[in-house]
């Protein structure tokens, strides 16, 4: 099966290269790749190297990487990626040593990165191993780690023919560390010996992000005082048809316990032309909305229904305002992460998407996400009502929840400390 992967990496590489020419952000990906990294400064120290597949997975294993730093202080740290994002949101976070694009995954560059890097250990967020790449690692001798590995009940990966080939790839592994149970029975049935269950690093590193984010804590206080004496909405990750159903909800001027009901709606989207079309939504509805960065420059003190978050990074600070918060994502495909309302303690609605994650999933199952079937403004109503009005038992569950799943993090880095110091 190995042979095949090649085969085809060698077929399709060309292809791709010719795209490159023409479409830009592939061809940003070649360019990223273009630049072979420099290793000379991890000389003589100890040289772990985290991968991640993009901007999402690499706070999964800059997770670990923090807890290691605490411990040694000494450790050179390489973070490869695989997409352009990835550069984009994090070419500047301080965690990383060095930080480049993983080489196209032939089995000849992989011997030579393996080579050049000489590391200690090689740590994977996900699922985002490749084969060249965990070969090349495991005949040099370099322990391979999985964190947060995630096998979906819907994946080709153990299921033939991906199932012989995956096998060559999670077998070498030192220790893999599934998310749940379920997933590692999955993984199981691809590499029966090495897998255990180590939780998601995804909530130490959404507690170290908002710890790092107290510079910001002065705009959330203001937008706290915009909302003084209102039940409060926070809307997150928001599309256009969750907008539509929020405004309309909103244009009958909900109250619940007497205190109207405004909303703090954060779009996945903060393109002009998609703020713009979520402010028209608003005046449809009879709505007053401001976008964030403009409040207060026009002079005007009034309060508006709904503020627009058109910022990056200020989202998780908000939902210790909710009394209950809307995720986006569950109408259109995949939930996006209900992690941080759950830290909050923030009753929470989404649509009915949310198989690809599993913390929502065990969420829904003990009765601490409510799932919409399709959007309805009548229905998140009732929901919404409903939620305030169980906020004080529900809130003590969900941060009972995120509470026992905190520390992934810190067990892992344990496991791979006790490895590379004693080898």
């Amino acid at each position: 099966m190995i042979i095949a992967y090649n085969l085809l990496l060698c077929l399709t590489y060309p292809l791709l290269w010719l795209v490159a020419r023409f479409h830009k952000r592939l061809g940003e990906n070649f360019r990223l790749r273009a630049q072979w990294p420099d290793f000379s400064a991890a000389r003589g120290k100890k040289h772990i190297w985290f991968h991640a597949s993009s901007a999402g997975e690499f706070e999964q294993v800059r997770a670990v990487a923090l807890e290691m730093r605490k411990k040694r202080k000494d450790l050179f740290f390489s973070f490869s990626y695989f997409s352009d994002s990835a550069y984009r949101a994090k070419k500047t976070d301080s965690i990383h040593d060095l930080f480049f694009a993983l080489p196209f995954d032939f089995p000849w560059r992989m011997r030579r990165l393996v080579i050049a890097m000489q590391p200690d250990a090689l740590i994977i967020g996900k699922y985002d191993a490749w084969p060249n790449q965990v070969m090349a690692a495991q005949r040099a001798g370099v322990p391979v780690y999985l964190v947060s590995a995630t096998l979906p009940a819907k994946s080709a990966r153990y299921k033939w023919p991906l199932k012989s080939l995956m096998h060559k790839v999670y077998a070498p592994m030192r220790q893999i560390f599934a998310i749940n149970e379920e997933h590692a029975a999955r993984l199981r049935m691809i590499s029966r010996l090495n897998v255990s269950v180590g939780g998601d690093t995804r909530f130490d590193a959404i507690v170290a992000r908002l710890g790092e984010a107290a510079s910001r804590r002065a705009e959330v206080d203001r937008i706290k005082k915009i909302f003084a004496g209102k039940t409060v909405l926070v809307a997150g990750s928001t599309y256009a048809a969750s907008e539509k159903m929020i405004a309309e909800y909103l244009g009958k001027s909900p109250r619940i316990a007497k205190k109207l009901v405004g909303a703090i709606v954060a779009p996945h989207h903060i393109r002009a032309e998609k703020i713009a079309a979520l402010e028209a939504v608003c005046t449809k509805h009879n709505l007053s909305a401001v976008r964030f960065s403009q409040w207060g420059k026009s002079g005007s003190a009034k309060k508006p229904d709904v503020l627009i978050i058109d910022s990056l990074g200020l989202l998780p600070l908000l939902y210790p305002l909710a009394d209950v918060a809307y995720v986006g994502g569950g109408f259109e495909g995949s939930v996006h992460s209900v992690i941080e309302a759950t830290l909050a303690g923030a009753p929470t609605i989404t649509g009915p998407h949310i198989t690809n994650s599993a913390e929502a999933i065990d969420l829904q199952k003990l009765g601490l996400l409510q799932v919409m079937r399709e959007p309805d403004a009548q229905r998140f109503g009732t929901l919404v009502e409903n939620l305030c009005k169980t906020k004080t038992t529900l809130s003590k569950k969900m941060r009972k929840f995120a509470g026992e799943r905190l520390g992934a993090s810190r067990r892992i880095m344990h496991t791979v400390m006790d490895d590379i110091f004693t080898e």
